[in-house]
């Protein structure tokens, strides 16, 4: 079918044509109804029906057949190790460490925190959790301790899952201290930590009573690590959105829903079938880890690859196509940043062009790509390039070309159409809908397919003020565009304090409260800055307080080192500008459009010091 054909077929009837692709899963008890809208703004797609994820991202495969086929390819440039897992062997492997999980007490409701690296025994982590109806919660290991924390009391875990360490570039980075100092400094203990130790990739000291070695806590397992089937609703997961400094703010993910999207997406979006070799270029405890890495590949029974390390700088930007080559990865999805980095690195360079790419099609996601960009991706892989719009929240695209579908033509610079499953609308800021060409706010009418978030975890309330009470029947999505007349979307940018640093969000706001708790400053504003590398980043606009004698170049670098300290070095704020006074609109709220009025003029601002990292 056409992808006209398959959105039209939706736009019929969208509850039967969601029933239809989650009747392709394994059920231990279907549901009542598609779905179930009697707790609108909330809704819950299959309720009644019993599943587990686990099963059907492995079990499934082997009872058709496909127990020797590839799941999960391994490979770590610093120590030279490579490795293939079997659906068979990843099975075998998620079941005994779901058996030693479950001989520690653990049932359906409780949490558990991962923080590990780019590892098999990550996906086996979330698989087992998942297996025994366990919600998880995977942090990436490049958070500052402060975030750490606050995530280890938000999801408040019964367990740990953790590793002596892992690498960043040629660099072994041990996690013990940066755990422990988490703990040290959180009000909630979890009853154990589970690590595992990896020789290659530095020690994990255990201390008596609370940490467990995790291939002794296999070996003397007591459990049998059955899959536990859960409610549709039961929420899989919960995914912290990036770098926060306030409440923390967690994307909450369900069971059947999320299984129904990514299949269909990974089968029609990226067009990969059983057995072919599909590439995420994200770490596991990223959105496109959770969704593609792991969920959406393995459900589909194709070949997921786990790379440790970035392929750009370990050991060069040679491992791209290295791995392309010797693994026969037929569709990649990775970020436009990651590309700009290999193009500055390659020395125009053509890998393919004498002997072709086995790619079928790269996909780009994150941030906005620009033409000339996709123009030399395409001829440096030698194969298609499609751009595609989601988020975090929505956990799949929400509008991309699809190459299961047979690809529409490209325009470059937008995303395409809207995919089935989504109501998108342009909306003034009074909620009236605009006509084509017009921009304007992007919105999606209720109900949200399956597979996006549900709710924000354990705040239901932050979850309704936060995304549907700007444009009440909506999803706001905090993005600005329009249509063409073709019906292609076309994405401005954000519309909210959100700055987008190559891929990933960061609040401007969040910024601003950290720079605020130095004694120094007396108020502070942070904007947007466009930037051909990041996309954007951020530029700080401070008032010192009135009588402090701090040098203001040396108040920049302390309010930069203080950034990076609370939010992370990624945050990218290279620029800080020490100014008189910031202006206020007659409400007294900061006119940020002066701010950024004066980063491309140079006018209406009295600055003290414009300090920049050399």
């Amino acid at each position: 079918m056409s992808f006209e054909d398959v959105r039209q077929d939706w736009l019929a009837d969208p509850e039967t044509f969601w029933a239809r692709q989650a009747g392709r899963l394994a059920w231990e008890r279907g549901w009542d109804k598609p779905l179930d809208d009697s707790g609108a703004p909330f809704y819950r797609w299959f309720p009644g029906g019993m599943i587990n994820a686990a099963e059907n991202c492995l079990d499934v495969h082997l009872s058709e057949g496909r127990g020797e086929t590839a799941a999960l390819i391994y490979d770590c440039p610093q120590t030279g190790a490579k490795d293939i897992y079997t659906y068979r062997r990843l099975h075998d492997e998620v079941v005994a460490f779901a058996g030693a999980l479950e001989g520690l007490g653990l049932a359906v409701d409780d949490t558990v925190l991962i923080f590990m690296p780019a590892a098999p025994q990550t996906v086996v982590a979330m698989l087992a959790c998942a297996r025994l109806g366990l919600t998880h919660s995977v942090v990436v290991t490049s958070i500052p301790v402060a975030v750490l924390r606050d995530r280890i009391d938000d999801a408040r875990p019964a367990v740990i899952l953790t590793a002596s360490g892992g690498f960043d570039g040629l660099s072994v980075i041990e996690y013990q201290p940066l755990l422990e100092a988490a703990l040290a400094r959180a009000d909630h203990t979890p009853e154990h930590c589970v690590v595992l130790q990896r020789p290659e990739a530095g020690h994990w000291e255990p201390r008596e009573g609370r940490d467990l070695d995790w291939a002794g806590l296999i070996a003397d397992a007591t459990g049998r690590g059955e899959p536990v089937h859960v409610p549709s609703s039961h929420p899989l997961y919960m995914l912290y959105t990036s770098g926060s400094t306030s409440q923390p703010k967690a994307v909450t993910r369900d069971t059947g829903g999320c299984l129904t999207a990514l299949r269909w997406a990974v089968e029609n979006v990226f067009g990969v079938r059983a057995g072919e070799v599909f590439w995420t270029d994200s770490h596991p405890g990223w959105v496109m880890g959770h969704s593609f890495t792991v969920y959406g590949a393995l459900v589909s029974g194709a070949t997921t690859v786990i790379y440790e390390g970035s392929p750009v700088d370990t050991p060069d930007p040679g491992a791209f196509p290295r791995i392309i080559s010797e693994y026969g990865v037929s569709v990649l999805f990775t970020t436009p940043m990651t590309l700009r980095r290999i193009r500055r690195a390659s020395g125009g360079s053509r890998p393919f062009a004498a002997h072709g790419s086995p790619l079928r099609a790269l996909f780009l996601a994150s941030e906005r790509v620009e033409p000339e960009l996709m123009r030399w991706i395409g001829e440096f892989f030698d194969c298609p390039v499609v751009d595609n719009w989601w988020q975090t929240e929505t956990g799949w695209p929400i509008a991309s070309n699809c190459l299961g579908l047979g690809l529409l033509p490209v325009k470059p610079g937008s995303v395409a159409r809207p995919l089935p499953g989504y109501h998108v609308e342009i909306l003034n800021e009074e909620g009236h809908r605009l006509p084509p060409g017009a921009q304007g706010n992007i919105a999606v009418r209720l109900p949200l397919p399956p597979g996006c978030l549900t709710t924000l975890w354990n705040d239901d309330e932050r979850f309704a003020n936060t995304y549907l009470k700007n444009f009440p029947g909506y999803y706001d999505t905090s993005d600005a565009g329009h249509f063409d007349e073709d019906g292609y979307l076309w994405i401005a940018g954000r519309t909210d304090d959100i700055i987008n640093v190559g891929g990933d969000s960061l609040s401007g706001l969040d910024v601003e409260h950290v720079i605020d708790t130095h004694l120094a400053v007396e108020r502070s504003a942070v904007v947007a800055a466009p930037d051909d590398f990041y996309t954007q980043v951020p530029v700080a606009f401070v008032v010192q307080r009135e009588g402090t004698a701090l040098d203001p170049a040396e108040l920049a670098r302390e309010l930069r080192d203080l950034v990076d300290d609370k939010i992370g070095a990624w945050a990218r704020l290279t620029r800080l500008v020490i100014v008189r006074e910031l202006t206020y609109t007659a409400s007294k709220k900061i006119k940020r459009s002066d701010l950024r009025d004066w980063l491309s003029t140079g006018g209406g601002l009295e600055v003290i010091a414009d300090w920049r990292e050399r």
